[in-house]
């Protein structure tokens, strides 16, 4: 049973987009009277994300919505390890603010959990096999090989280990301990997820609307390698 959904939203230097995120997090409605709780981590932006997310704040004081700050640029997979401290929800999803995946499709998620279909949800941005215009073949490529390598070390069949959306019970969630600070914690999470035999994955589409670098997409095709480290370091060596 899910009364509450904390929703982690690590937010650096988005200052363009994190309102208009807010605000569709705001208009969600979560099926079953689910209840929402928003916690937005600011991982030391120097534009004026900080600036707009506090204003947004203060318009909805009827919200359930936190700011926590970091002092210096920690990244994101540090972001989500502040935000899920503070979670109190019985589920908890990261939601990134770049706009690039629509916040209805987080109720696909949890319809998934109360349908018993598993106690993990990964909403897949491939599962249906849908071509995005702006996404940049190398970077769909480089998704397709960690995901495919993650598979492999984990005896798992999953066609999108990156995805933002990881609906996971927020008490499983806590019990995770992540190293790593950046982009390579989304395998790191996966592998030690993997590790409790009494858990289930599952997968749902999702959309997705991709950004160009031009737009401000901060992950590039390289960060792979670091992420390639991540999978045989958290699968097989620990």
């Amino acid at each position: 049973m899910i009364n509450t959904l904390s929703i982690i939203i690590p937010v650096y230097n988005e200052e363009n987009t994190v309102r208009k995120l807010l605000e569709r997090i705001k208009e969600l409605k979560l099926i079953h009277n689910i209840e929402k709780e928003v916690i937005v981590i600011n991982d030391c932006s120097n534009d004026l994300s900080k600036e707009k997310i506090q204003l947004f704040i203060k318009k909805n004081k009827d919200l359930n919505i936190s700011l926590l700050n970091h002092k210096t640029n920690m990244g994101k997979g540090s972001a989500v390890s502040t935000g899920i401290k503070k979670a109190s929800g019985e589920y908890s999803i990261i939601q990134d603010a770049d706009l690039e995946l629509n916040p209805q499709d987080i109720n696909k998620l949890i319809d998934a959990v109360l349908q018993k279909k598993a106690n993990i949800i990964y909403g897949s941005r491939f599962l249906n096999n849908k071509k995005h215009k702006k996404e940049m073949m190398i970077n769909r490529i480089a998704n397709i090989i960690l995901t495919k390598i993650s598979n492999i070390t984990l005896n798992m069949q999953l066609t999108d280990m990156q995805t933002c959306y990881k609906l996971i019970p927020t008490d499983v969630f806590k019990s995770i301990s992540l190293n790593e600070k950046g982009f390579a914690f989304d395998p790191e999470i996966t592998a030690k997820l993997k590790k409790y035999s009494n858990l289930t994955f599952a997968e749902v589409p999702i959309s997705y609307e991709p950004r160009t670098e031009d737009e401000g997409k901060k992950i590039k095709w390289t960060h792979g390698f670091r992420q390639i480290f991540s999978i045989f370091k958290y699968s097989i060596f620990k």
